[in-house]
């Protein structure tokens, strides 16, 4: 079984899984945990919700911070 590395900020953008946790996007975001769900509330960090769980969808991050995926 292989393990995928964890999320860092130094994670490239197209490293990255199609969709994130909260948590893991908050990682990356270099932001805590607290804000990126508040940020998931306001709508101004776009998510998915799949039943109880809240995903942060890779192109969502990529549209937030304004890359065009070519990193």
């Amino acid at each position: 079984m292989t393990t995928a590395a964890p999320i860092t900020r130094l994670t490239p953008l197209g490293d990255l899984p199609e969709l994130l946790s909260v948590p893991e996007a908050a990682t990356w975001l270099h932001i805590g945990t607290g804000l990126a769900y508040e940020m998931v509330r306001r709508g101004d960090l776009p998510s998915v919700r799949l039943g109880r769980l809240v995903r942060v969808p890779r192109a969502g991050l990529t549209a937030m911070i304004g890359a065009d995926g070519r990193e």
